[in-house]
C-alpha cells in the first residue's frame, strides 16, 4: 500500500512538473517571439543594394527576407544576400566571399556598430570598387529594423579605414550618388583670356600609370567639350604612345608631327596644357617629349623639348608662385579656372603657402566668382609627409545651399591645395563636419590630386 501511494504521489508530481514545464515553455516561446519580432522577425522588408553591371551605379532592390534574431547574424545574413545579386537584372556585387560579420550590436540611438572580418587571401581592391563595397554594405544595413545609423570597422585595419582607401564614418543616410566609372582626371584647356580652365573626364580605371597617362593625353588631344575653350594640340592620330617611369611621363608623337607647326605662343600653350594635365596624375612631376621614339630638340617649330618639362618650371616649389582656382562660366557651365599668383617675396614653408592660398580663394579675379567666402579661416592643418595627405579643417561663414555648389566649393579647395608641393590628397573638415555638408554633399573620403 505504501508503495502504491508513493507511486500515485509520484505520478501527480510528474503531471504537475509536466504542466509547469509546458507553461514555462509557452512563456519562453512568447518572450522569444517578441524579441525575435523586435529584432526583425522571421520575415522583414529590407532594401539591398547592388551595382548596375554597365554604369556601376548603386541600385536598390526591395526584398522580404528571413532574418535571424541576433544582430551579428542579421549582419551576416545581409552580407550573404549581397554576395549573390538577383539573376537576370543586370546587377553585380563587390562583396567578396571572405567578408564576414564578426560582431554587431545595436547601440543607443539606433547606431548599428558592426565589426567585419576579411580573408587574408583577399586580393587588393581599387578605390572605386572599395567605395562600392562600402556603400553596398552601409546602405543595406541602414534598412535593418530600428537602425538609424551605421558604423563599420574591419579587423587588422587602421582605425577609421575601411579596407585601404575609404574612410569610415558614422553614416546616417543612404549614399545614392554615382560610383566612379573609372578615374576622374582633370584636363586643362585654354580660355580666351589666356588662362586655363579645367574639364573633368572619367578615364578607364584599374589601369597602369602609363595607360592612364596615355588615356589622359589622348582625351586632351581629342579636344574640349566646351565651345568657349581652345586646344592647340594636334589631333589624337598624332599620338604614338605614353609611358611613365618614376616621376617622368614620356609622350611619344608620330613622326608626322614634325610638319605640324604653330605660332610661338600657341605652341607654348599647347605644351603647357599637356604638362598641366599629365602632372595632375599620381606621381608624375615632369614630362619628356619624343617623336618616333627618339628625343627631339624642338616641337611644333618653336618649343624647346631638350629637357624634361616641369609644372611652371618648379616655381611653385620655390614659393615664388601659387596656383589658386576661381570659377568662371564657360559655354553655360561653371568650370574651375587656374590663376597664377606671383609672389614678391618667396613663401617659405607649406603652412604659409596653405594659409596664403586660402586667403586668395575668397578674392577671385574680376569677372570670376568663388564659393569660398571672405572670412573663411583655417582651424587646423597637418600634412603627412609619408602619404602626402593634407588634413585641413576650415570654418566657412556662409555655405552654399545646394549639393552641386558644395561640390564646386570642394573642387576649388581641392585643386588649390593639391598644387601645394608634396600634397597628393586632401582630407577636409568643414565647420566641424567630416562626413556630410549641410546640403548633402559627402566629404568623408580623401580627395586625390
Amino acid at each position: 500500500m505504501r508503495e502504491r501511494r508513493a507511486g500515485v504521489r509520484g505520478r501527480r508530481r510528474s503531471r504537475q512538473s509536466g504542466l509547469l514545464i509546458l507553461i514555462l515553455a509557452i512563456a519562453l516561446a512568447l518572450v522569444t517571439g517578441a524579441s525575435f519580432k523586435k529584432a526583425g522577425g522571421r520575415s522583414a522588408d529590407v532594401t539591398l543594394w547592388y551595382l548596375d553591371e554597365t554604369t556601376r551605379e548603386l541600385v536598390r532592390t526591395s526584398n522580404s527576407v528571413n532574418l535571424p534574431v541576433r544582430r551579428a547574424e542579421q549582419a551576416g545574413a545581409i552580407l550573404d544576400f549581397l554576395r549573390v545579386p538577383p539573376a537576370g537584372q543586370g546587377l553585380v556585387t563587390t562583396v567578396p566571399a571572405g567578408l564576414v560579420a564578426r560582431r554587431a550590436a545595436l547601440l543607443a540611438g539606433g547606431i548599428l556598430d558592426v565589426n567585419l572580418g576579411v580573408s587574408r587571401q583577399q586580393a587588393p581592391m581599387g578605390y572605386a570598387d572599395e567605395e562600392a563595397l562600402y556603400w553596398q554594405i552601409v546602405n543595406s544595413f541602414l534598412s535593418l529594423p530600428d537602425v538609424r545609423s551605421v558604423e563599420l570597422s574591419v579587423d587588422r585595419r587602421p582605425a577609421g579605414t575601411f579596407l585601404s582607401f575609404v574612410k569610415t564614418q558614422r553614416e546616417q543616410v543612404v549614399y545614392e550618388e554615382l560610383l566612379d566609372k573609372g578615374m576622374d582626371q582633370e584636363l586643362y584647356f585654354m580660355m580666351q583670356d589666356g588662362r586655363y580652365a579645367v574639364e573633368t573626364r572619367s578615364l578607364p580605371g584599374d589601369v597602369t600609370r602609363s595607360q592612364l597617362a596615355f588615356y589622359a593625353t589622348r582625351a586632351l588631344m581629342e579636344g574640349t567639350a566646351h565651345n568657349g575653350l581652345l586646344s592647340f594640340l594636334p589631333a589624337a592620330e598624332y599620338l604614338r604612345g605614353v609611358t611613365v617611369s618614376g616621376q617622368t611621363a614620356t609622350v611619344d608623337f608620330e613622326e608626322k608631327v614634325s610638319s605640324f607647326t604653330l605660332e610661338a605662343d600657341q605652341g607654348q600653350q599647347a605644351i603647357s596644357a599637356l604638362i598641366l594635365t599629365l602632372t595632375r596624375l599620381p606621381g608624375v612631376a615632369r614630362v619628356r617629349i619624343e617623336v618616333g621614339g627618339k628625343p627631339v630638340k624642338t616641337l611644333f617649330g618653336h618649343v624647346d623639348a631638350t629637357v624634361p618639362l616641369f609644372r611652371e618650371d618648379g616655381r611653385i616649389e620655390a614659393g615664388t608662385e601659387l596656383f589658386t582656382y576661381s570659377l568662371a562660366e564657360v559655354n553655360g557651365n561653371i568650370l574651375p579656372v587656374m590663376n597664377i599668383s606671383r609672389q614678391g617675396t618667396a613663401l617659405t614653408g607649406r603652412n604659409t603657402m596653405i594659409t596664403k592660398a586660402v586667403s586668395l580663394l575668397s578674392a577671385p579675379p574680376t569677372g570670376d566668382t568663388s564659393l569660398v567666402p571672405a572670412g573663411t579661416s583655417i582651424t587646423a592643418m597637418s600634412l603627412d609627409a609619408g602619404t602626402g595627405v593634407l588634413r585641413l579643417s576650415l570654418t566657412i561663414p556662409a555655405m552654399p545651399a545646394l549639393p552641386e555648389e558644395e561640390k564646386l566649393l570642394v573642387e576649388q579647395v581641392r585643386l588649390t591645395m593639391t598644387e601645394i608641393p608634396l600634397v597628393t590628397s586632401l582630407q577636409l573638415s568643414i565647420n566641424g563636419s567630416v562626413a556630410f555638408l549641410p546640403g548633402g554633399y559627402y566629404i568623408g573620403r580623401p580627395f586625390p590630386r
